[in-house]
């Protein structure tokens, strides 16, 4: 599940229709299973028991090695989280993100709220230019918020998402980082570089398909 975060906004989002073609393709995808034979001379009753059994036993088999291959958001992020408040200014957030060598960092409320992410684009556009005034907001540059600059409306994902689904909304949506939520709380943050390593570590491709 993804949720949509913002100034007194949260509008999850199912991932059904976010990767609507996906979900077509991975259920075309499915093959009905070749039925056991019955061997002959075995009574009916205990062969369709057995039969059964051995459906489950392969089913389960199945589902754990599914669950194995695997990984989910929490095994990707990037926690504790740098975060800046909605009222920090734009010159020291830039400072922040050059000291931590970072490109996006979650903005929150004074309540602790997710509300928004601003990324070092957004914040080097405005201070470009050698004139004082902001040219997108019209403020000196001394006195432009973080709110001033901020995206308010954040795609967020679940400690259990799925990082294939991540990895595809990067490339989709042209996502540069995820913020990754717990109980309305913010745990994670999963960026590019971040699905890079996880790929380099773990170059199963079945896990990615």
């Amino acid at each position: 599940m993804f949720t949509v975060y913002g100034p007194g906004v949260t509008d999850p989002i199912r991932l059904e229709k976010l990767l609507e073609r996906h979900a077509i393709a991975k259920a075309g995808a499915v093959t009905a299973k070749q039925p056991i034979k019955q061997e002959k001379g075995q009574p009916q009753s205990l062969s369709a028991y057995q039969s059964a059994h051995v459906k489950q036993r392969y089913q389960a088999v199945e589902t754990a090695d599914e669950r194995d291959l695997t990984l989910n958001a929490s095994q990707l992020m990037t926690s504790p989280v740098k975060f800046v408040y909605a009222h920090t200014t734009a010159l020291e957030v830039l400072k922040i993100l050059d000291a931590g060598g970072f490109h996006h960092i979650p903005v929150m409320s004074s309540e602790n709220q997710l509300v928004g992410m601003v990324s070092d684009r957004d914040v080097i556009r405005c201070m470009c230019g050698s004139d004082t005034i902001c040219l997108h907001c019209s403020k000196d540059k001394q006195a432009v918020l973080v709110s001033d600059l901020m995206k308010d409306h954040v795609l967020t994902a679940t400690v259990e998402t799925d990082a294939r689904y991540i990895a595809r909304l990067f490339v989709e949506k042209r996502i540069g980082a995820i913020p990754v939520m717990e109980n309305g709380g913010l745990v994670g943050i999963i960026t590019r570089s971040d699905i890079l390593r996880a790929v380099m570590l773990h170059f199963d491709l079945n896990i990615w398909t």
